[in-house]
């Protein structure tokens, strides 16, 4: 690239007007050059984010959201439109596209009303605190409270949604087959992609629930169906047992189901 070909306002150009170009050494164009490159890359990123974002708020006018009392969020879509460009990535920059899509999506939701999220964990509270930051991005209004009855009736009144620990002698979960059964887990945080160690719940269109493992809350313990389907017991109270599964169940039927974890 010659002097000649830089944008006289960018900031490669402020430099090369300050050197001379006789004297500059192979690299030091080089290194000129790509970041003159990185500068109109950058220009084209803002112009279609903006873009998104002003057709992510004519989505929310033309209620493409579930109506009814269900909240905006479309987990489905969120996992297509994730599933779609990380697997147009190359496989070395998939997660970093993962984590950009994850603030892309959170931005263009908070076109249509910033998303309120509740947050209890007693035990390691940064960890489930990150966990929902980088699944909402930080568009969200993301809080610690002290009380998962109290974040579980937030959730239920469709005001935001929560994020509630799993690894606590706690049995909130228990709630979700009782005065809580409006509510639906949409997704789980955990260790390292693992078992999850959160849930986060809402009041989620049963439609728009994403495809992958079932949650089930059921009485009498973890010791299986007989189905053949695989389960992954995550805790237990009293008799009553939460566990995901890979059988095909419909949230809030008798099988005790209350969501799904993509």
């Amino acid at each position: 690239m010659s002097v000649s070909t830089l944008n006289p306002n960018s900031e490669s150009a402020a430099v090369w007007s300050e050197m001379n170009p006789a004297e500059m050494s192979p690299e030091q164009m080089a290194l000129a050059a790509l970041r003159e490159e990185i500068n109109s890359i950058d220009d084209q990123l803002l112009e279609l984010f903006e873009r998104r974002l002003a057709v992510a708020a004519m989505v929310g006018k033309a209620k493409d959201a579930p109506a009814g009392p269900h909240t905006k969020l479309r987990p489905d879509r969120e996992q297509t439109v994730l599933g779609r460009m990380t697997g147009q990535a190359e496989p070395q920059n998939a997660e970093a596209v993962a984590g950009l899509w994850r603030e892309i999506v959170g931005w263009g939701l908070a076109r249509q009303g910033q998303l309120q999220v509740q947050v209890w964990a007693p035990t390691d509270p940064t960890r489930a605190f990150d966990g929902a930051r980088q699944r909402f991005g930080m568009a969200a209004d993301i809080k610690l409270v002290r009380d998962p009855q109290k974040a579980l009736a937030f959730a239920a009144e469709g005001h935001g949604v929560a994020v509630l620990a799993i690894n606590t002698d706690d049995d909130w979960w228990i709630g979700l087959r009782r005065e809580w059964a409006s509510l639906s887990v949409f997704d789980g945080f955990g260790l390292g992609g693992g078992q999850p160690t959160a849930l986060a719940v809402g009041k989620i269109d049963p439609p728009a629930l994403p495809t992958g493992r079932r949650v089930v809350v059921a009485a009498g313990g973890d010791a299986g169906d007989g189905g053949g389907a695989k389960r992954w017991g995550l805790s237990t109270h009293h008799g009553w047992s939460l566990y995901l599964t890979d059988a095909d169940l419909t949230p809030g039927e008798a099988e005790g189901c209350v969501g799904a974890i993509g």
